[in-house]
């Protein structure tokens, strides 16, 4: 009785090695697929700041599932037992999983620290232009912060490249210093900050972007903070009207 107790439980070898090499094939195409999720996701949990969208979260569930079905396959293999078909189902759950992942979204956002950091200068640019213009019409610029933060709110729109290690965004925001070269703690990346003089005459922008997880003022390349200016000069043609 006991011998064919352990034969009914085991499949002939060469069946159990197709078997397993077929299943582990399929799992190692879910685990590659997951791999540059997984990577991302401790990048990121190992920095207070980064850049780039959550892992897909199907994606990374489907390759846990492949995981524990190719350990399975494996402890089954050792023992010299046919695998239980619950573990052959959790790896075609997983693919299934890592499928849908993939097809039904778009393409990760992994942009680059420095892609990022470009991509803050480009938006100070542009609200250091808006401000320019409103400096030579006017004379003079908003002293208080909210007119900066609306005009970055509107040129911003939905620029929000940066997100803490629990992948939450962190908006754009003008944080008003009472020196240009004072540094409010904590500092925060997407940050633009802002010093106007106190006749509205001049005004300085600073912007705060990431290195390696930290933020920091942007520099340039002999290592100067990048400073964006703006001072009203009444030689110049005010800007026509659009």
């Amino acid at each position: 009785m006991t011998v064919r107790r352990e034969a009914a439980g085991r499949s002939p070898l060469a069946l159990r090695l197709i078997h397993v090499a077929v299943f582990l094939a399929f799992a190692a195409g879910v685990v590659a697929a997951a791999l540059p999720e997984w990577r991302h996701g401790v990048f990121a949990l190992g920095r207070p700041y980064h850049v780039g969208s959550p892992p897909e979260a199907l994606l990374v569930l489907g390759s846990a599932l492949a995981v524990v079905g190719a350990a399975g396959l494996l402890v089954a293999l050792a023992r010299g037992r046919s695998a239980p078909l619950a573990v052959s189902w959790l790896i075609l759950g997983g693919a299934g999983a890592a499928v849908l992942g993939s097809a039904g979204s778009p393409p990760p956002e992994r942009s680059s620290e420095l892609s990022a950091n470009t991509a803050l200068i480009q938006l100070g640019q542009r609200v250091q232009l808006a401000m320019v213009d409103q400096l030579q019409q006017r004379g003079e610029v908003p002293v208080a912060r909210g007119p900066w933060q609306e005009t970055l709110d509107r040129l911003a729109q939905s620029q929000r490249p940066f997100r803490t290690r629990t992948f939450q965004p962190v908006p754009p925001q003008v944080i008003q210093v009472q020196t240009p070269e004072a540094r409010p703690e904590p500092l925060l990346p997407g940050s633009l900050l802002l010093f106007v003089s106190p006749d509205g005459a001049s005004f300085e922008l600073r912007l705060v972007g990431l290195a390696e997880g930290r933020p920091q003022v942007l520099r340039d390349e002999t290592g100067a903070p990048v400073v964006l200016r703006g001072l009203y000069n009444p030689n110049l043609p005010a800007p026509a009207s659009p």
